[in-house]
């Protein structure tokens, strides 16, 4: 087996790439080869040529970013049922490992990864790409539309940029009038927020579930009530204190295999997939594929 690392070197520290040499270079007999990313998305190009290169072999890859990084690179395989991926976080957010619960912070051992186990987990497949986490739009879309703009805060605190994009979406977008279809089930109305979830936590800390089976083909939705500003502070802070009850008095949750969404005026608009943003098309529609991915996970971890 070769394992293969893509590097995403804006993810993490700059030094990340010799810190992890150095580390695998301790491994007797490892065969291995690191790629770094040369943009933002490149990711998914890069994916393509190792697998071209290395046609004929058995290939590990291996996740050095986030929760972005991981969606980019899922994207350059064709047949995900036929692929080993694991997981070696070093992003702003690793939002998908928090359905591990206390064995999350194993997956920063990257040992416990090329000793590790291969599980089947889900994954969302959309009509535009896949992810493995969430597929969101409204205010999380708006907030991601800003992060650019306020990147440079970043040296105040990693977190900086994200909580200067969330107010400005907050106080400054509005909600819009959706079709949805929940599975059988059509929703129509003016929201704030959809969020479909393969995982149960957005943006590192708004846990719109209390968890989630990442093995049962269902993934987690909760829509947004007709509110923005001020109004919106209790909602955000029933997903920020995890509290399930009070988030359905504001907001329509529940659980189903596929959702479909329009704007009801038929403009296009944008979508957050694990914290990239698509642009652009006017319909989506996405579905859990029932453990269709080998996770690497360290041995014994079970979701």
């Amino acid at each position: 087996m070769i394992h293969i690392f893509i590097v995403n070197p804006y993810a993490g520290l700059k030094t990340f790439s010799d810190e992890l040499r150095e580390k695998l270079s301790g491994f007797k007999g490892l065969n291995y080869f690191i790629f770094n990313t040369r943009c933002k998305g490149y990711e998914q190009e890069l994916v393509k040529k190792v697998q071209n290169i290395f046609q004929d072999e058995k290939l590990r890859f291996y996740c050095c970013g986030g929760s972005g990084t991981m969606r980019n690179m899922l994207n350059g395989f064709e047949n995900l049922e036929n692929v080993e991926v694991a997981y070696f976080p070093c992003g702003l957010s690793n939002d998908f490992l928090k359905v591990f619960g206390k064995d999350e912070k194993r997956f920063y051992q990257i040992e416990e990864l090329i000793e590790g186990d291969v599980i089947t987990v889900d994954y969302i497949k959309t009509n535009h790409g896949v992810a493995l986490n969430t597929f969101s739009l409204g205010l999380d879309s708006n907030t991601d539309k800003k992060m650019n703009d306020y990147r440079i805060a970043g040296a105040f605190g990693k977190e900086i940029p994200y909580i200067l994009s969330l107010l400005y979406a907050l106080f400054r977008s509005r909600p819009e009038e959706y079709i949805v279809y929940l599975d059988d089930q059509r929703v129509e109305g003016r929201l704030s927020e959809v969020v479909f979830g393969n995982g149960h936590v957005l943006g590192g800390n708004l846990y719109f579930a209390e968890e989630s089976d990442v093995g049962d083909g269902k993934g987690i939705y909760t829509l947004g009530p007709n509110r923005m500003g001020l109004a919106m502070l209790p909602v955000i802070q029933a997903l920020l204190s995890r509290q399930k009850d009070r988030l359905e008095k504001y907001c329509i949750c529940g659980m189903c295999s596929r959702i479909r969404i329009r704007r009801k005026d038929g403009v296009p608009f944008a979508v957050n997939c694990d914290g990239e943003l698509s642009i652009g098309m006017r319909e989506w529609t996405a579905t859990i594929v029932k453990q269709g991915l080998h996770l690497v996970v360290p041995k014994g971890v079970k979701v």
